[in-house]
C-alpha cells in the first residue's frame, strides 16, 4: 500500500491563507516540495515566520513587511501568482524573480487563461477596506482550483464566493492537507499498465480537478476499486477515450501515455495552453511517446518526466533522463516508489 503525497495546490493555499491570518496556525501533513518551499520562503521574505516541523508547518501571520531583496519563485507559477496579486493589493513594493521558464510565462496572464492569478485576487480581495468586485465573464479554465481556493480560504473564516467580497479577517486554523490527486494519477497508472496497486490518502470527495482520473479511467474500461479509505488499481486493457484537457491541464502527460498504449484513437482538446506550462506539453510528449528502450529524456518538467517514467515501466524499458530531480518541484518520493515497481 502506497501513501499518496499531500496536495501541492492545497499545501500553497493553506500556507497563504495562515499567512493572512493574525495568529497562529498549524498546517498538518503539508508538502515539502521544491515549489511550497519556494512559497515558504517567500513568505518568510515578506515577514511571516514559519517553524518547519515533523508533518506540520506553524505559520505566525498577519503582518507583512516590504522585503529587502527580489522575491524568488524559482519554478513555482503558483507563488509567483498568488503572491503579485497580494503585494499588489496590500501595496508593498517588491521585485519578483525566477526560473527564466517562469518569467517567460509571465506573472500576469489574461485571467480567463490563469486559475491561479484569478486565485490569487480571491486571497487578496478580503483584505480590503472597502467591498471588492470580482467577475470573470466567461468561464475561466481550471475552474477547480478557484473552488479550491475558496473552500481554504473558508476553512481560515473568509467568504469569497460572491462577486462582491467584503472585507473579512483570516482567522488561524489548523489545517489537514489531503493526498494529491494530481500525483495519484501517475500512481494509478502504474496499476493500470503493470501491476496491482493500492493507494492510501486520497479524499473521494475532493474539489481536486485532477480526481477526474477516475472518470478517465472508467471510461478507457479501467480495473479500479474505491473502498472506504484507499484506491485499488488493477491492470487493465484500455481503450481509447476523448477528453477536453481545458479543466484538468496537469493531467495530459500521463493520460497522452494511457491512450498511448490502449485499443484505438483518442482525441483531444483543450491542448492549446498547455504548451505555456513548464515546458511546451504537446511537443514534449509527442517526443517522449516517439522515444525507445534505452532513449534519453532531456526534459526539466516534473510530470513529462513522470510521464516518460510510467511508459518505460510498462515497456519495461530503461530510459535515460537528463534532469531525474525534476520531480522534486511536486512530487520528490516518485523515483522511491517507482523503483518498488520494477523489483
Amino acid at each position: 500500500m502506497i501513501t499518496v503525497p499531500p496536495s501541492k495546490s492545497l499545501t500553497h493555499r493553506a500556507l497563504v491563507c495562515a499567512a493572512l491570518a493574525h495568529g497562529e496556525s498549524c498546517i498538518v501533513n503539508p508538502l515539502v516540495c521544491e515549489d511550497t518551499l519556494a512559497t515558504l520562503r517567500v513568505l518568510e521574505q515578506l515577514g511571516i515566520p514559519i517553524e518547519q516541523k515533523k508533518n506540520e508547518w506553524i505559520i505566525h501571520g498577519g503582518t507583512f513587511k516590504t522585503p529587502t531583496a527580489p522575491l524568488d519563485c524559482n519554478a513555482s507559477g503558483t507563488t509567483l501568482r498568488f503572491l503579485t496579486a497580494i503585494t499588489d493589493f496590500l501595496k508593498i513594493p517588491c521585485t519578483f524573480t525566477g526560473t527564466p521558464r517562469l518569467l517567460e510565462r509571465g506573472g500576469r496572464p489574461d485571467i480567463q487563461e490563469s486559475s491561479q492569478y484569478f486565485s490569487g485576487l480571491l486571497l487578496a480581495a478580503p483584505l480590503g477596506k472597502t467591498p471588492t468586485t470580482l467577475e470573470i465573464k466567461t468561464s475561466p479554465v481550471s475552474k477547480s482550483y478557484i473552488e479550491m481556493t475558496m473552500d481554504v480560504q473558508k476553512k481560515f473564516g473568509v467568504d469569497t464566493s460572491r462577486d462582491v467580497i467584503e472585507p473579512q479577517s483570516y482567522k488561524p486554523c489548523t489545517y489537514v492537507v489531503e493526498g494529491d490527486w494530481s500525483s495519484a494519477a501517475f500512481l494509478m497508472a502504474m496499476g493500470l499498465l503493470h501491476k496491482k496497486i493500492i493507494l492510501k490518502n486520497l479524499n473521494p470527495k475532493s474539489l481536486q480537478g485532477d480526481m477526474a482520473i477516475l472518470s478517465i479511467v472508467k471510461e478507457m474500461g479501467g480495473n479500479f476499486k474505491c473502498e472506504k479509505d484507499h484506491l485499488v488499481v488493477n491492470p487493465s486493457r484500455l481503450k481509447n477515450i476523448s477528453w477536453n484537457f481545458g479543466h484538468t491541464p496537469d493531467l495530459y502527460p500521463i493520460v497522452s501515455v494511457l491512450t498511448h498504449l490502449a485499443e484505438g484513437e483518442s482525441h483531444f482538446e483543450g491542448t492549446e495552453r498547455l504548451k505555456n506550462k513548464e515546458s511546451d506539453r504537446p511537443a514534449e510528449m509527442e517526443t517522449v511517446l516517439k522515444a525507445h528502450n534505452g532513449s534519453v529524456i532531456d526534459s526539466k518538467d516534473h510530470r513529462i518526466v513522470m510521464a516518460a517514467a510510467v511508459l518505460a515501466l510498462a515497456k519495461q524499458w530503461r530510459f535515460e533522463y537528463k534532469h531525474p530531480e525534476a520531480v522534486n518541484k511536486s512530487f520528490p518520493d516518485f523515483w522511491k516508489f517507482y523503483e518498488q515497481f520494477f523489483r
